[in-house]
């Protein structure tokens, strides 16, 4: 009756208290992130109170269970056990801790055989809330490990009894052989210390790779703050030339009669500076991207070729170290130096045995025009924003002037800007149009990356694990504040007895404090240990 009076005051408190963090949760942006702007409204379904008695059906008889084990003790022999633990817990009994260590081991084997947590770049959404290995293994992994622990720290507190007996201390030698007697009097709070602590800090780590990888990986696909797609001016010449490749570009190769032709027509842009002149547009520069074939020993290969400014390119572009073996600034002044200079990706220069310092044969087509170059590699890269081998092929990155130099005159290309911290991309789409900068598409990363973290999956998994470990850290301290007062209670006696023989106050609070202090310790070690191993 006892346990059922409770499970009908929880069950009660719950439903009022359930809206509240339903609506938290609707709000969180990443892990203990509760910024996110929600209008999510709450409502109240007979599945959720179905779930709710279900859960206070279930605790109920968490509750019975130990009564019933109880009830086959007299007082004696219940105060016998009470004064000192007799046999180990039935988990350990049934070696539930070891047995637990199989599963946890075959499910880190198999992350392990996953590698990578981070999504494809296909799509930014799925990946990792789609997989429950990554959050099950990792919370199985702590608990088997944590549950191993608990059997040999009787054996480790003896040890360091044996010690303390050879050192002068009296506080620090009845606290080692207190809890190497007792470990079941202070094994839930120390288990919650240690799962809280350690689940706490793989959520955090989730979370910041997560958050790191929707970041880089959107700035890479768009590669800058902002990507405006503008057409310049388009005057009509006289007598525009045909297509300038014809057979270049299919299986025959080139011929005299398909040689590069210029039109008369012009495309005309106004200058790239003339973006500063927005508010919040801190760096701009050209990045034009084409059709491109290379010659590659005795045949030709599709290509992809990227046009940069080198001078602005490095003040507005998203950029990674690890993107090539050098900085960004030497592969701009390999470029400054060569004006026909390229830059090939390492792994292709391996491949088809091309060295810095070769000619390579390129031709780049678009808005019939075309250029059939000889160019010099002056660099290696592994990666560069907006390209992907699998969907683009080999990549070439040169001089976007020069390009235009070859075809005999501009063609549309894209601007990438940086901005400022909260800029409105559609004012400033606005703004340019004043300017007479014609913007014909834009991408934002930063909007793409705040619509990612409002997703519900994330939002709901990040939310859950906000809300559980913050109820889980609310436990602990709960946990170890009745600890102590039960502890004290229990043992008031005990400790009147100690005072009696002799014990100083001092001594006294020595021993209480080496108590709390060995468990607060040991439980923020081993947790910070296990959460960084799961990590």
């Amino acid at each position: 009756l006892q346990a059922v009076f409770l499970g009908a005051i929880a069950l009660g408190v719950g439903i009022f208290a359930s809206q509240g963090i339903a609506y938290v949760i609707g709000s969180t942006r990443s892990f203990l992130d509760f910024t996110a702007q929600s209008d999510i409204r709450v409502l109240l379904t007979r599945t959720s109170l179905r779930f709710g008695v279900f859960a206070v059906i279930v605790v109920i008889v968490a509750q019975v269970i130990p009564s019933i084990g109880a009830a086959r003790h007299t007082i004696i022999s219940y105060k016998a056990e009470r004064a000192r633990t007799l046999r180990p817990p039935w988990w350990q009994r049934a070696w539930l801790d070891v047995l637990l260590l199989i599963p946890a081991g075959y499910g880190a084997y198999l992350l392990r055989q996953q590698g990578s947590i981070a999504v494809g770049q296909a799509g930014i959404s799925g990946g990792p809330f789609d997989n429950p290995l990554l959050f099950l293994v990792p919370a199985l992994v702590t608990l088997a490990l944590t549950l191993f622990l608990l059997r040999i720290l009787p054996k480790f507190m003896a040890g360091l009894a044996w010690l303390a007996g050879r050192l002068n201390g009296i506080g620090f030698l009845l606290a080692s052989r207190y809890l190497s007697r007792d470990p079941s009097f202070y094994t839930a709070p120390l288990v919650l210390l240690i799962l809280t602590l350690s689940l706490s800090i793989f959520t955090a780590s989730l979370a910041v790779t997560l958050d790191r990888h929707l970041h880089d990986q959107s700035y890479y696909r768009i590669g800058a703050d902002a990507r405006l797609a503008e057409l310049g001016v388009f005057s009509e010449g006289d007598g525009a030339g045909s297509g300038p490749f014809g057979a270049a570009f299919g299986e025959g190769g080139a011929t005299e009669e398909d040689t590069s032709t210029i039109p008369e027509s012009r495309w005309v842009f106004i200058p790239v500076s003339e973006h500063l002149r927005i508010d919040g547009i801190e760096g701009a520069a050209r990045v034009g991207d084409y059709d491109a074939r290379m010659q590659v020993g005795d045949g030709w290969l599709d290509a992809y070729f990227i046009g940069i400014d080198r001078i602005d390119f490095p003040k507005a572009s998203y950029w990674r170290r690890d993107f090539a073996p050098a900085s960004l600034g030497a592969l701009m002044n390999s470029l400054a130096l060569n004006p026909n200079g390229i830059l090939l990706p390492r792994q292709f220069m391996a491949d088809n045995s091309i060295r810095v310092g070769d000619s390579v044969q390129v031709q780049v087509s678009t808005f019939s025009y075309g250029a059939d170059m000889s160019m010099t590699v002056v660099g290696e890269i592994d990666y560069f924003p907006t390209w992907y081998e699998e969907e683009d092929g080999p990549l070439i990155v040169g001089n976007l002037d020069y390009l235009f130099e070859e075809f005999g005159g501009q063609v549309p290309y894209d601007v990438w800007v940086r901005t400022a911290p909260g800029i409105d991309y559609n004012q400033m789409v606005r703004d340019l149009g004043t300017l007479d900068l014609r913007v014909v598409d834009w991408r934002a990363t930063r909007p793409v990356i705040v619509a990612e973290q409002e997703q519900p999956s994330r939002q709901g998994l990040f939310g859950v694990l906000s809300v559980g470990f913050l109820a889980a850290a609310l436990l602990t301290v709960l946990g170890f504040l009745l600890y102590a007062l039960f502890s004290f209670r229990r043992r008031f006696i005990e400790l009147g007895t100690l005072r009696a023989i002799g014990l100083s106050p001092g001594q006294m609070t020595a021993f209480l404090a080496w108590e709390l202090l060995f468990l607060i310790m040991l439980g923020v070690v081993v947790g910070t240990l296990l959460g960084v191993l799961v990590s």
